[in-house]
């Protein structure tokens, strides 16, 4: 079963040079190693060779590959024209050149994180080390599976019922025509909701599952980089990512002690800054990735208390938001919403109180 590895926290810089670090310790393991990146001329700097936006080799079992939005958009677009063939006319896919779509907000996010999935299926890899550039975007991409996993929840029905020859009555005229003369196979449009259901299924089971995906906090001990890489940990349960531990960078009046304080009950590994590409050192600084590690749940369950406890750690009472829709609760924190579908035990009951314990949102019924 192959894996994926993710960094948050301090510096783009401070995690592109640990993701490339974390590539090196697991090939050197004898693992089969994949290190996605996007476009950044300091990773070909660090890497010592030009990167393609396509896996090549750099050393043994490690390939690295630039993941470029413009070409992941060529390379989806057959995808799409596949999916949309049964519903629309052919005209459709073969007016529109993939080199000429334009890349909207957000088309970022669904291309790394469709060709994520298309590397982790293959089988061809061990581990994937991902780096990105922002940590909300990395958060956001990682949190596609549960959020389109609601959507599809909230919309499948409506969609499954829907009667387009009413609806094309109700519309009249040429549009009208069209829409009947489009001929929809509903058992086609079935077929193709079930496979969307399955693989929105495959990516919620890994995104849950800390032995699939994982991330490590990336941070120094000034208290500006303390506070906002809590913030990261905070936002990085939002999406139920698990956080392993945490890669500090140490200088000379570095103090463990106020680490240890700030991201209990994380270990904190001190890592060296990399000096003259001297990439032996940095290796042998960091942890074993195949240990296993006991971390705090994102959310407990207690079905005696009627509560459910959320970790939130990196948020104070002001920036945590509890509402309640009939049986499902939603949490606000690190510019994020969290939907939490209730068990049977709890769906019928009504919040009574919502207290911030720091770190933790505890929600009675």
């Amino acid at each position: 079963m192959s894996r994926i590895i993710t960094f948050l926290g301090d510096g783009s810089r401070e995690r592109i040079t640990l993701a490339i670090a974390t590539a090196k310790w697991f090939a050197r393991q004898g693992k089969r190693v994949l290190l996605a990146t996007y476009i950044n001329p300091s990773t070909e700097l660090l890497l010592g060779t030009p990167l393609s936006t396509h896996p090549q080799s750099v050393e043994s079992n490690l390939q690295v590959v630039q993941l470029q939005t413009t070409v992941l958009l060529e390379e989806a677009w057959d995808e799409v024209k596949k999916l949309v063939a049964t519903y629309l006319p052919d005209s459709f896919s073969e007016q529109i050149y993939p080199a000429e779509l334009i890349i909207l907000p957000g088309f970022d996010s669904l291309l790394t994180f469709n060709a994520l999935r298309q590397y982790y299926q293959s089988a061809s890899y061990d581990v994937i080390i991902y780096s990105a550039r922002e940590n909300l975007e990395t958060l956001r991409m990682l949190g596609i599976p549960n959020a389109l996993n609601w959507y599809f929840r909230r919309f499948h029905q409506i969609f499954a019922d829907l009667d387009i020859s009413q609806i094309a009555n109700s519309i009249g005229g040429p549009l009208a025509a069209a829409i009947l003369s489009a001929n929809v196979d509903r058992q086609k449009m079935q077929e193709g909701l079930a496979q969307m259901q399955n693989w929105i299924d495959r990516g919620v089971a890994v995104a849950n599952d800390a032995t699939q995906l994982t991330a490590y906090l990336v941070t120094s001990d000034t208290p500006e980089a303390i506070a906002d890489t809590r913030w990261w940990w905070g936002s990085a349960q939002q999406i139920n990512l698990t956080v392993s531990g945490v890669l500090a960078y140490r200088d000379r009046d570095f103090s463990k002690e106020a680490l240890q304080s700030a991201f209990t009950p994380l270990n904190i590994y001190c890592i060296s800054t990399l000096c003259e590409h001297n990439w032996e050192t940095l290796v042998q600084e960091l942890p074993d990735f195949n240990a296993s590690i006991s971390v705090t749940p994102p959310l407990t369950i207690d079905l005696v208390q009627h509560q459910v406890r959320a970790f939130l750690p990196g948020f104070n009472k002001k920036q945590v938001k509890l509402t309640q829709s009939g049986a499902e609760i939603v949490i606000e924190a690190g510019d994020q919403r969290r939907l939490i579908f209730l068990p049977p035990e709890l769906k019928e009951k009504s919040v009574q109180s919502g207290k911030f314990e720091e770190p933790y949102l505890v929600i009675s019924f």
